[in-house]
């Protein structure tokens, strides 16, 4: 469903219809690589900076990136719901409707680092 301001009135005409039981209602991006890539860059920017941080606190420098791996089980997005309060801002445009609060997804991405460091020492 792409209209995401029907979804309340495909719930109240589901459970019209019979349904007496709606559950798992979850929201998705239709096209999320470029969320995607944008979480992975990020984590490995992430990686990058706690590894000099690691090699300054020895006394020396990353030379080289040994091996870099992304987190095979990536969970789907989390949806994430604004705090009790909103029912002022409900996607619902009817209020005979069933409300379908706003909220927003959090695409992670994990990396794992391995480097080299050169110390003085």
């Amino acid at each position: 469903m792409s209209d995401l301001t029907k979804v309340g009135a495909v719930i109240d005409a589901a459970t019209s219809a019979g349904a007496n039981n709606v559950d798992n209602l979850s929201f998705t991006l239709r096209h999320d690589k470029p969320a995607r890539d944008q979480a992975l860059a990020e984590a490995t920017r992430a990686a990058l900076a706690k590894a000099q941080v690691i090699a300054q606190a020895l006394g020396g420098r990353v030379t080289r990136i040994l091996e870099v791996q992304e987190a095979t089980d990536q969970p789907r997005p989390i949806p994430m719901y604004e705090a009790k309060g909103t029912a002022g801002r409900m996607m619902a445009t009817d209020a005979q409707q069933t409300p379908v609060e706003i909220g927003t997804l959090d695409i992670r991405s994990q990396v794992q680092l391995v480097a080299e460091i050169t110390t003085n020492q």
